[in-house]
């Protein structure tokens, strides 16, 4: 490992630990998305609250830090699979941020940025899994799930030199969900009412 790539994965981590829903809602006097709702640091629970600006405002911010971090490795010239783990650490420093006392999100929108820098095809797919299951069943936790578990064999058979950090990630936002999964298996997982 090069001394460039570490302090890379370390600038990943640094920045996905930035959570824009806890920044924004401090900087719009809003109360922590951490202490209501789904306590969900992310642009779901900020919709769910009926703050849509916020949740637009979060969305991209959690997008754009994953795909901030996988262009600059790209920049730097380092390899795809370089570029891959340099996007999982993004994702992670999203889940377990430094700076909020390790209470992060699930990941998803963060996963959705690297994606889109890494493999615009494999993010169209997982975008598209995601708008079907949501406008079916109206459960963010069930898309994102639907979305994560169809990169899997995309990757496999389109990119197997990114399968194995490609994987690792769907494996930590499919444990972040481990609540969810519950839930959706007893049937009581939320519902977003428009």
């Amino acid at each position: 490992m090069t001394v460039e790539f570490f302090l890379l994965l370390c600038a990943a981590y640094l920045l996905g630990s930035v959570s824009f829903a806890v920044l924004l809602a401090r900087l719009r006097h809003q109360p922590d998305p951490r202490s209501f709702g789904s306590r969900n640091p992310g642009a779901s629970n900020m919709l769910r609250l009926g703050h849509r600006r916020l949740a637009l405002a979060t969305l991209i911010g959690d997008m754009g830090k994953g795909a901030v971090a996988v262009w600059l490795a790209a920049h730097m010239g380092l390899l795809p699979v370089q570029q891959a783990w340099v996007g999982l650490l993004a994702v992670i420093g999203h889940i377990l941020p430094l700076y909020h006392r390790f209470h992060g999100g699930k990941g998803v929108a963060t996963a959705a940025g690297v994606l889109l820098v890494l493999s615009w095809p494999a993010a169209l797919i997982a975008g598209l899994v995601w708008l079907a299951i949501f406008t079916i069943r109206s459960i963010a936790s069930l898309a994102s799930l639907a979305a994560c578990v169809a990169l899997v064999p995309w990757m496999a058979w389109h990119s197997p030199e990114l399968q194995i950090p490609v994987s690792l990630m769907v494996l930590i936002i499919l444990l972040r969900h481990r609540l969810n999964i519950g839930r959706l298996l007893a049937g009581n997982e939320n519902r977003f009412r428009f």
